[in-house]
């Protein structure tokens, strides 16, 4: 059946899901005592409290049968299936399916918002991208993975986070500073592990079907069957919204410059998806399974809707295909494993009116990677793991004429990068009190392109030095170490170190273009007479080094009072060579005025505390929040400033139940002001905003729910980042929910 033929069944199938659960929900409510929810419901939150606890403990078996019930597809976690977790394990973040349909968050961005530490920025610009920056870095420094599989864009090292839907996600991780070496190269702010679900019965089925303001649509439908020795997950999914609506009074330019009391950010988006996963259960500790989804969206300036444009800029095509292979094996009386993956993403771009033209600038981007992880504890008290990895990225780009498929002769670029890693990790529990962990990651990267002088020919041909860089083989060694102190199954205390490392990117190395412009040069140049008018060129930089840097942490998780768990952290991050555009260079090259990516000199530090809380006070009220401390500097230029970082930044939530069929849930964000530039003569103000929902589970109807609220109930006018884009104003909707398993 074809994707398409899937968006035509979903309001079906979710109708029929709504009906089913309904008739099951009231033949089972007889048999269920009056406060059956509320007490499941403290039993849930207490058990996700002691979980970690208890799995530390456990054995094979029971870790096997803890997994039973959770719809958390396991293999797509670092934590292979029968093995204890580990206290690094732990102490990642994690929001869970749960946390993210409290807070309504339908994407990827919006839903690590509630993580500690995590900053997200808002759609916004002439790309129109969300991001969120972890402790000071932005996505090229924390790559994004889906059950495992690297799913960054290979050119930038980048992705919008608003493509990323969560309709059959199960839970995100976040490992901030202190890594896995599992996870791989590239990882100098930590990693994203973004999880999808797994059947939790013989019938699960979950799915919403929602409405809000901007034209916005929610459909999407989960349904999966566990069996003794197989399992099935289909999903499908739709998210789209026609426009933003802006707090009134916002002041913006429409599309031909002229000052609008707008009302409405006039922008589309649309993002579907499908996916399938078949996975075999041959015994208790192994599993096999592959994996299919499929993903188009569209972005584009909304026609007719009127208000603030502030881009022409369109994608008609972001689209991403993903097939992947993984599976655990135990053997040797289960004192050794092997986990292998395989896989292949492949990524398809256009963008229309880049560069003030209408031509079209199209990527087709594909990475293939394999890797394989043995482990075993065969050493009492000690877990070894060890992973081979190979990661092949490929970036094809060209143009074509404006309302055209027709290519731009000599416009052609292909890049290749090849990665590969091997990697060595030990956890010893020395005793119930004292663990260690220690890692080594060790990666080579090769890289070659081809046509990338294609953009800067004229200046090629008077300087031919310049299109005979190659980019070198790139060779780095990071090890890592953590200290974890338990005095208790409820308290774990650790202090980590750790060096990481970020290679260069596509888009950094190989990115090379002639502006289209011409300027006069300054003053006090060698290059070039005052006064002159020369063209500026954007230069590639094969050569470019990657960046490194020091992440020290010392942190605490746990409970210190029951029913309340609590994340801290303090850490410190000391970089150095930093990847960054130089300023206008008017003397290397005379008679050009350059621009170019190259690494910075000194140090960048980033440092700071990182609070999260969640407090499950009675069977009536769970109150939680995050907060965030952070100074990011240039320690070697004070004066340089780095942009869109506040210091203080924050939530705060309620979850109130005053009866059993409904939840009221305010909730808080916050955060002080920024630089919006680097020389720091520019700010955006700090803003406080509040939403407000209302959840209704009637007793007949247990495994559904109705939702209906508002964010930024106070229309607040503010900005992320640059006070010239809009942000979003008041936000309704509503939506009906089913989880039925």
């Amino acid at each position: 059946m074809s994707l398409s033929h899937h968006y035509f069944l979903r309001g079906n199938l979710l109708a029929f899901a709504v009906i089913f659960c309904s008739l099951a929900s009231m033949t089972f409510a007889q048999d269920k005592e009056v406060d059956a929810e509320s007490a499941k419901r403290m039993l849930k939150v207490k058990e996700k409290n002691k979980g970690n606890s208890q799995k530390k403990n456990s054995d094979i078996t029971n870790a096997t049968e803890t997994q039973e019930n959770s719809n958390v597809f396991t293999l797509g976690t670092l934590t292979i299936t029968g093995t204890p977790i580990s206290s690094a394990e732990e102490t990642e973040s994690v929001i869970d399916r749960d946390k993210i349909n409290l807070f309504e968050k339908k994407d990827v961005g919006t839903a690590l918002s509630k993580v500690p530490g995590v900053l997200y920025n808002y759609a916004q610009g002439g790309r129109y991208e969300s991001n969120v920056v972890v402790r000071g870095y932005g996505l090229r420094y924390m790559p994004i993975y889906i059950d495992g599989i690297p799913v960054y864009i290979p050119y930038d090292g980048y992705s919008d986070l608003g493509r990323f839907t969560t309709a059959d996600i199960s839970s995100i991780h976040v490992a901030k500073g202190y890594s896995s070496v599992m996870y791989g190269h590239n990882t100098m702010g930590g990693a994203i592990n973004i999880v999808t679900m797994k059947p939790r019965s013989e019938l699960d089925v979950t799915g919403t079907l929602g409405i809000g303001q901007g034209d916005s649509k929610e459909e999407n439908i989960n349904v999966g069957s566990l069996q003794d020795k197989w399992y099935i997950q289909m999903g499908a999914s739709n998210l789209s919204s026609g426009y933003t609506n802006l707090s009134k009074s916002f002041v913006g330019k429409d599309s031909a410059g002229r000052l609008i009391d707008s009302k409405k950010y006039a922008y589309t988006t649309k993002d579907r998806r499908g996916s399938i996963k078949l996975g075999l259960l041959p015994n208790e500790t192994d599993e096999y399974a592959v994996s299919y989804s499929k993903q188009k969206a569209k972005k584009y300036p909304s026609s007719g809707v009127g208000g603030f444009e502030p881009t022409t800029w369109e994608w008609p095509k972001w689209d991403r295909e993903t097939l992947s292979y993984v599976s655990n094996t135990y053997f040797l009386d289960d004192k050794f494993y092997i986990k292998p993956r395989v896989y292949e993403d492949r990524f398809k771009n256009t963008l229309i009116g880049f560069g003030g033209s209408r031509n079209g600038s199209h990527y087709d981007d594909k990475a293939f990677g394999s890797s394989v992880e043995l482990g075993t504890s065969i050493i009492s008290h000690n877990q070894l793991k060890l992973l081979l990895s190979y990661k092949r990225e490929k970036h094809s780009s060209f143009n074509t004429y404006e309302g055209s498929s027709i290519k731009i002769p000599g416009d052609s670029t292909e890049a290749t990068q090849k990665f590969y890693s091997i990697a060595l990790e030990d956890t010893i529990n020395f005793n119930d009190y004292w663990e260690a962990q220690f890692g080594i990651i060790h990666t080579k990267r090769k890289a070659s392109a081809t046509g990338i002088g294609n953009n800067t020919a004229a200046l090629i041909q008077k300087y031919p030095e310049v299109n005979s860089m190659l980019a070198p083989t790139i060779r780095t060694t990071d090890p890592e170490a953590a200290l974890f102190y338990k005095p208790t199954k409820d308290h774990t205390f650790r202090a980590s170190i750790a060096r990481k490392t970020r290679f260069p990117s596509f888009k950094e190395a190989y990115s090379n273009y002639s502006s289209g412009s011409t300027g006069k040069c300054p003053s006090g140049q060698s290059g070039c007479t005052s006064g002159q008018i020369i063209p500026r060129v954007t230069l590639q930089n094969p050569g470019l080094k990657p960046e490194n840097a020091m992440n020290y942490e010392i942190g605490y998780s746990g409970m210190p009072i029951d029913g309340m768990t609590v994340e801290a952290a303090l850490f410190l991050n000391q970089a150095k060579k930093a990847i960054s555009r130089t300023a206008i260079d008017y003397n290397n090259f005379p008679g050009y005025a350059i621009t170019q990516t190259t690494n910075l000199p000194g140090v960048t530090e980033r440092k700071g505390f990182e609070l999260g809380v969640d407090y499950v006070i009675n069977n009536k009220l769970i109150v939680g929040g995050t907060y965030t401390f952070l100074r990011a500097r240039n320690k070697s230029d004070p004066s340089i400033h780095l942009a869109d970082i506040p210091k203080h930044f924050g939530t705060l939530y309620a979850d109130i139940n005053p009866v059993e069929w409904l939840h009221i849930i305010p909730t808080m964000d916050a955060r002080s002001n920024s630089y919006y530039s680097t020389s720091g003569s520019e700010r955006n103000s700090g803003y406080t905003l509040y939403g407000l929902k209302f959840s209704f589970t009637p007793a007949s109807l247990k495994y559904v729910s109705f939702n209906v609220g508002a964010e930024n109930i106070f229309n607040k006018n503010y900005a992320k980042y640059d006070a010239s884009y809009a942000s979003p104003g008041r936000y309704i909707y509503s939506n009906i929910r089913v989880d039925f398993y």
